[in-house]
């Protein structure tokens, strides 16, 4: 197998379908698996369309939901393919993302794990590529106080940043991820101590402490139609289950890390996570 691709939905079956379609339409290669994971309300999956001509093999499944890290870890422990893909189901790729990707692992021996230009559907760039956050950039940017540290937030989202430029990053939010098996098998599952968040930033972490390093590749993209989870303010907090989660998941990422410098060789180097 070549590759192998895991997509978690929560009960979202024309987000599926429309990312299948996608899938259809680009260039894969030969040998690719999908893995179609639900973990929210029981049966969703019946509502996907099966269509025997896909050119991948195609495979459904109903879990507890029990956290975005298990679910994906239940397919990539599955997968048999030589390159794993997290791909959220409302992404959609492009006819080359996958060709471009694959080809860019293969030029960089040290690279594992890589993410193309993410694009909205009003055409602005998602800013995936980000800097290993502060707890005080994850205050700043869900309060009121993002109106006065913008120069802060544009450190953290790098606002600066040319996105036709492929380069090295902190790291990649888990809309999309790609990596050779071997740098998954090194890293290890996603933690599943985490819910919802921030597992993307401790893979990420966790592929350059190994040694990896994880790059932003801009000469491709996929359409994203996310809608933020965790946006809100303070007053959110009190009304929104999934940014409760956030801070929780955020409490258990620097509980872990407590004054632990990011890693060496990321290009944060050696400066301490302070806040």
């Amino acid at each position: 197998m070549d590759l192998s691709i895991v997509i978690l939905h929560h009960n979202s079956p024309d987000e599926v379908s429309e990312n299948l379609q996608a899938l259809s339409r680009a260039w894969l290669p030969l040998h690719t698996e999908v893995f179609v994971v639900n973990n929210g309300k029981k049966g969703a999956n019946a509502f996907i369309p099966f269509e025997r001509n896909f050119k991948f093999d195609l495979r459904f499944f109903e879990i507890e939901n029990l956290g975005y890290p298990q679910g994906n870890n239940f397919g990539l422990r599955m997968a048999a393919g030589k390159a794993l893909c997290i791909l959220n189901p409302d992404v959609k790729v492009q006819p080359d993302t996958f060709r471009v990707l694959l080809d860019y692992l293969e030029a960089h021996p040290k690279v594992g794990l890589v993410a193309p230009r993410l694009r909205y559907p009003d055409g602005r760039i998602q800013d995936n590529y980000r800097v290993f956050p502060r707890p005080f950039d994850l205050l700043v940017k869900r309060t009121f106080l993002r109106r006065f540290f913008g120069s802060r937030m544009r450190r953290y989202l790098m606002w600066d940043k040319d996105a036709t430029v492929s380069e090295p990053v902190d790291w990649l939010t888990g809309a999309f991820h790609l990596m050779p098996r071997k740098v998954w098998e090194v890293a290890k599952p996603n933690d599943e101590r985490f819910f919802l968040f921030m597992s993307d930033v401790d893979l990420s972490r966790h592929i350059w402490e190994k040694g990896y390093e994880v790059h932003f590749v801009g000469a491709t993209e996929a359409a994203h139609l996310e809608g933020r989870l965790s946006g809100g303010g303070i007053l959110d907090f009190f009304r929104k289950k999934t940014l409760r989660i956030h801070v929780l998941d955020a409490a258990r990422y620097y509980l872990k890390y407590a004054f632990r410098r990011f890693p060496k060789k990321s290009p944060s180097g050696c400066a301490l996570p302070r806040f």
